[in-house]
């Protein structure tokens, strides 16, 4: 593992851790936001489909249904913390980024840089705008149609940190080809994470893969904490295991674990 890594993630266990106008065609806009609203296949705890076929109007309803959940998201910060029975706590931070989105569809488009790209899928979702076409989803590197088809399909829900209680997290120490993070989230799908330098994960990589693929080791997600990007305490319980879970086990929380979370939760 990279030494940052373990810098970051491993510390703890010391402790024992640790576009303007309406939209052309309107009845299309109003069909992409009803799939949106009704969150396009997703499967909530169930094992999430992934699709290697499905025709070119079907990807781009999946990308604009996976824009309009990454836009929830954006411009804050995660906290995910788990933990097994017997085990410490495990946790990591993350934050998600309008340039991160195409990325993590497998797409380099020829036509749109990634911030445009975003903001092209999130205009549509509005009722405004053009939108995207087949022709602006390129596979990137090392990825196919049928890669690209297979990460969207199931890209809105691993989106929704607000279902992590049936997900895990993980630190990445098994060796795999073209695969490169330091940690995770995820359950038979995985959103891979690499450090910017501050502390702070970022997604790089969504893999339809089960998360034990990359990690020996992976922890149940108890908790989600979030944060506006620049604020230094979580202020805000997200997801919580069960109800009154986080008072019954604040006590036993690491030092360095409570150092981030604001206390006035109690």
């Amino acid at each position: 593992l990279a030494y940052t890594l373990r810098k970051s993630c491993f510390l703890g266990l010391m402790e024992g851790q640790k576009m303007g106008g309406k939209h052309p065609n309107k009845s299309v806009a109003v069909k992409s936001r009803s799939l949106v609203q009704a969150g396009l296949l997703l499967h909530g705890r169930g094992r999430m489909a992934v699709q290697p076929k499905m025709p070119n109007d079907k990807l781009l309803q999946y990308i604009y249904a996976a824009a309009a959940e990454y836009k929830k998201i954006i411009g804050q910060s995660f906290l995910l913390a788990g933990k097994n029975r017997h085990t410490e706590y495990q946790w990591f931070e993350c934050v998600f980024e309008k340039k991160h989105f195409m990325h993590l569809l497998g797409i380099k488009s020829k036509t749109y840089k990634a911030d445009r790209f975003f903001d092209a899928c999130d205009s549509y979702n509005k009722g405004e705008g053009k939108g995207i076409t087949i022709q602006d989803c390129s596979p990137s590197r090392n990825h196919s149609r049928t890669t690209v088809n297979e990460k969207v399909s199931v890209c809105p829900e691993i989106l929704q940190i607000q279902n992590a209680g049936y997900l895990k997290i993980g630190f990445k120490d098994k060796i795999s080809l073209y695969v490169d993070f330091s940690y995770a989230y995820g359950s038979d799908v995985t959103l891979g994470f690499q450090e910017n330098g501050n502390g702070l994960g970022y997604p790089v990589t969504l893999i339809p893969k089960n998360i034990h693929t990359f990690t020996t080791q992976s922890y149940k997600v108890l908790f989600v904490f979030k944060k506006g990007i620049g604020e230094k305490h979580y202020e805000e319980l997200y997801v919580e295991g069960k109800k009154g879970l986080l008072k019954e086990l604040y006590p036993d929380f690491p030092k360095t674990l409570k150092e981030r979370i604001c206390c006035h939760f109690f």
